[in-house]
C-alpha cells in the first residue's frame, strides 16, 4: 500500500513539527504506537502499489504548486485522525485528487479528505481521552481567523514564533505505508511547479 502526501517546504515543515509532540507528561501511556513521528502532510492518495513511473504519470503535468489551507482543528475516532487540521477542499485540490484517481484508475478513498493529521493516538490510550486532551493543548495555539480559516501558533526554526494559516504544497511524496509509522519508507518525491 501507498500514499501520497502532499508536503509542504521544509520551513513549513518543520515549524508544523513544532505543534506535533505533546507537552504533556505521557508516562501513562498504554501503547507505545502513541505519538510517533512523522513529516506533516496532507494524504492525497492510498492506493495498492504501483509501479513508480506509472504513479508519476498519474499526476497532471507540470502540476503547480499550490496552497493548503487549514479550516479548524478537529478529533477524530481513528489512529490515522486521531487530531487533524481540516483543511479547505479548494479548487486546485479538488481537481488534483479527482484527476489522479482518474488517471491511475482507482476509486478515490481518501477518509476525511482533505486534512493534515498532527499526531496519531492508538485506542488504547484514545479511550483515557489521550486525543481530546492533545487537542486542548493544541487548540490553545490556535487563532480563529473566519468562519472557516485557523491560524496555529508554530516556531519557526529560529525559534521565534509563527502564525500559520496555511502551506504550500511543494511536492507530492510517495510513501510505502507498511509496518509501523516510523518504518514508512518514502520511495519518490515529486516536485511541484
Amino acid at each position: 500500500m501507498v500514499s501520497l502526501w502532499l508536503v509542504p517546504g521544509p520551513e513549513d515543515s518543520e515549524a508544523l513539527k513544532t505543534i506535533m509532540s505533546p507537552q504533556h507528561d505521557t508516562n501513562h501511556l498504554v501503547s507505545k504506537s502513541s505519538y510517533p513521528k512523522f513529516l506533516p502532510h496532507v494524504t492525497l492518495a492510498t492506493i495498492p502499489s504501483f509501479d513508480l513511473s506509472e504513479i508519476r504519470n498519474a499526476i497532471p503535468q507540470s502540476q503547480p504548486s499550490f496552497p493548503v489551507k487549514f479550516s479548524s482543528v478537529d478529533v477524530g475516532n481513528h489512529y490515522f485522525r486521531s487530531v487533524y487540521i481540516s483543511v479547505e477542499l479548494t479548487e486546485e485540490l479538488a481537481a488534483l485528487h479527482k484527476e489522479f484517481h482518474e488517471n491511475i484508475k482507482v476509486p478515490p478513498k481518501t477518509p476525511s479528505f482533505p486534512h493534515c493529521s498532527i499526531c496519531y493516538i492508538a485506542d488504547e490510550d484514545a479511550v483515557n481521552e489521550e486525543r481530546e486532551k492533545f487537542a486542548k493543548e493544541l487548540r490553545a495555539k490556535v487563532r480563529v481567523d473566519g468562519e472557516r480559516s485557523v491560524s496555529l501558533q508554530c516556531m519557526s526554526s529560529a525559534g521565534e514564533e509563527v502564525w500559520m494559516s496555511s502551506y504550500v504544497a511543494k511536492e507530492i511524496w510517495v510513501v510505502q505505508c507498511e509496518g509501523a509509522v516510523e518504518e514508512w519508507k518514502v520511495l519518490d518525491q515529486i516536485k511541484l511547479e
